[in-house]
């Protein structure tokens, strides 16, 4: 496949990692329709919908609606060569069909059971990267397959311009209260500070556009971070635009804030809260703090890495 021209077929799924895929240039067809996603990322060039316009029906498709979705596509508008999956149930979409090369690109090693890791890593039409360093170690350790490892990679333009201008904590999860992950400690480190969190699903917050999500990102005085992983993608964005972090000590977390350079780890409550005050009450220190954050992400995240990376799995654009 490198080499050649890749045309990829894209199920909807997280709508950054969407959006930060389709930016690696390469021509997407995507099985729905960009406004899907209108109020999340806008829609790159390189991408066409399939679907001619959207609708909140198609939020309820399962694996079988899509599946019905792509057998009534003519076969003429049929010009995808790959398809590039991401959720696990993308990959039984995908599953029966043995002609069309895939890729599956893995978040978390617990999506999938054994028998179907063994399946995906052993059959000639599936090939597998992985979006964590602890899942490439896991599959590494069970299978003994080297899996490429291709972690989020962004703008440095478009994340960029950090002031800290707003005396603010800010928090950007979807469905934190019902993901809980450490909801409920941070919700108590936070109570009575000076606090914006941004969920993109809770149909009672005003929508956020991407310029409004960049704005926040720079204008907040810093980042409390919370996931179920090592790192998220607005973790990144948060450190490619230079804000300071702070965060749970979640599993591998010290590779995205080392404590006392870029951002500050607390284990209660209580630590959280006195490091969010700290940054609240100092901005010399916060401006310090994102200037590491920044410099980590310019290492490890830029976008001209992940464009690499895709082109080089998938084939470069010609």
């Amino acid at each position: 496949m490198p080499g050649d021209k890749a045309n990829v077929l894209v199920v909807p799924m997280h709508p950054g990692i969407q959006y930060h895929f389709c930016r690696c240039g390469l021509d997407v067809s995507l099985l729905g329709h960009w406004d899907q996603f209108r109020y999340w990322r806008p829609r790159p060039p390189n991408v066409t919908n399939l679907f001619d316009h959207y609708d909140d029906g198609q939020l309820k498709l399962d694996a079988g609606g899509y599946r019905a979705a792509l057998a009534a596509i003519a076969p003429k508008a049929r010009a995808w060569n790959r398809a590039w999956l991401h959720f696990p149930w993308q990959f039984k979409l995908f599953r029966e069909d043995h002609s069309l090369p895939k890729l599956f690109f893995a978040a978390k090693e617990d999506e999938l059971s054994e028998a179907e890791w063994d399946e995906v890593l052993s059959r000639a039409d599936f090939s597998v990267a992985s979006y964590y360093p602890r899942t490439t170690a896991w599959v590494r350790d069970r299978f003994g397959v080297d899996l490429p490892e291709i972690e989020l990679g962004l703008s440095p333009t478009e994340y960029a311009g950090w002031t800290g201008a707003e005396e603010t904590i800010l928090t950007v999860i979807h469905s934190w209260h019902a993901r809980g992950w450490n909801h409920a400690l941070c919700t108590e480190a936070t109570a009575g500070l000076p606090h914006r969190h941004i969920d993109h699903l809770d149909r009672a917050q005003e929508p956020v556009d991407y310029d409004g999500l960049r704005s926040a990102f720079r204008n907040a005085r810093v980042y409390l971070h919370d996931g179920e992983r090592e790192y998220t993608i607005t973790l990144i964005e948060a450190m490619m635009t230079g804000m300071p972090i702070v965060s749970p000590p979640l599993p591998g977390i010290e590779r995205y804030v080392i404590h006392g350079e870029n951002g500050l780890i607390g284990h209660t409550a209580a630590e959280l809260r006195a490091h969010c005050q700290m940054l609240l009450a100092d901005h010399d220190l916060a401006a310090r703090f994102g200037a590491a954050s920044r410099k980590l992400a310019l290492a490890n995240h830029h976008e001209d890495r992940w464009v690499r990376d895709w082109q080089a799995l998938l084939g470069a654009p010609v």
